[in-house]
């Protein structure tokens, strides 16, 4: 028996607007991936956000000379 099958999962329904899912197509194309793994690593780095923001971090993008290049507010 794989992992996939030992975990317990839910099955999703979700509307999304075309040009949503256009980039999420273009997202999943680019990483060689699926529409359905790019969804799930999005959830891993918004739950990642949620909880640093419950620290009061700051969430965002930096420099490879580690200053701050964006801060995302709002997730």
């Amino acid at each position: 028996m794989s992992n996939k099958e030992k975990i317990p999962k839910v099955r999703l329904s979700l509307e999304l607007p075309t040009e949503i899912n256009e980039r999420l197509e273009e997202i999943a194309r680019d990483l060689g991936s699926t529409k359905t793994d790019v969804l799930r690593r999005s959830l891993a780095l918004m739950d990642a956000a949620h909880e640093a923001r419950k620290q009061d971090l700051i969430v965002g993008v930096m420099t490879k000379d580690h200053k701050l290049q964006k801060e995302f507010i709002g997730v």
